[in-house]
């Protein structure tokens, strides 16, 4: 029953024992027209299932088995590293990609900091903009503090002048009225000197064409204090040519 099993390439018939397993490792491992399989079919059939032959087929499965664990771990070892080399590819692609990127980010970089020194720039030109305003306000303001100022001084200048022209012509009118009264005072010691050689010569029985002399004691005496007068500006009294003459002072305008 077992060698027909096997014949019949292990059919649906119950199978038992040791070429259970061999026909179950047999199948499992090979198709049912792999060469390895047809050829453990035939030494099944032409030597009866000898002991050796069992062995040589079991180490041959275990071979081929073997060979074909080893492959597919090749494989599998093959297909990771064509997958790493392909994650490779693509990181490659990636960097000759930004590679080619490169430039220009380089360029937008040059152009941002352009950008950045042109704000700086305007950001100074508009600190110095809002400082000459400043400036300017300052000095729009120093201007009219200066006029007003100026109109100040000018105010109190013209103030200090009319005070000043105020004062010359109150100084002016004083002096006027010293000099009218001084000039008053020496016309007036004038008439003093006339009256008192008048006096004398009426007196001494003199003629109009007789001299006299101003420092003369009996002329001196119809003055008072029997001395002669003096004139309030310093000026000198001189004698007439003769009695009928008029007495006179050597300040001008001192005349009777």
């Amino acid at each position: 029953a077992g060698t027909a099993a096997l014949r019949g390439q292990c059919p649906n018939a119950p199978v038992t024992g040791g070429a259970a397993k061999n026909c179950l490792l047999a199948r499992s491992t090979f198709g049912r027209n792999h060469p390895v399989r047809l050829n453990m079919k035939a030494s099944f059939s032409s030597s009866g299932f000898s002991l050796m032959s069992w062995l040589a087929a079991l180490a041959v499965v275990a071979v081929v088995a073997g060979a074909g664990f080893q492959m597919t771990r090749v494989q599998q070892a093959q297909r990771r590293e064509i997958a790493e080399l392909r994650e490779q590819t693509k990181e490659v692609e990636q960097l000759r990609a930004e590679g080619k990127e490169l430039p220009k980010l380089r360029a937008q970089l040059r152009e941002v900091e352009s950008v950045k020194k042109d704000a700086a720039e305007i950001h100074q030109l508009r600190n110095e903009v809002r400082q000459l305003r400043d400036e300017k306000q300052q000095f729009a303001k120093v201007q009219v503090e200066n006029a007003q100022l100026r109109g100040a001084l000018q105010q109190q200048a013209q103030a200090e002048q009319a005070r000043v022209q105020q004062q010359q012509a109150v100084a002016q009118f004083q002096i006027a009225n010293q000099a009218q009264a001084m000039k008053n005072a020496c016309i007036a010691n004038l008439k003093q000197i006339d009256g008192a050689v008048q006096q004398w010569a009426l007196e001494n029985k003199k003629f109009a064409s007789d001299v006299y002399s101003l420092q003369d004691p009996r002329l001196l005496a119809y003055l008072k204090g029997s001395k002669l007068p003096v004139c309030p500006q310093g000026g000198q009294y001189v004698q007439g040519a003769s009695a009928a003459a008029l007495p006179i002072c050597t300040i001008p305008g001192h005349t009777l």
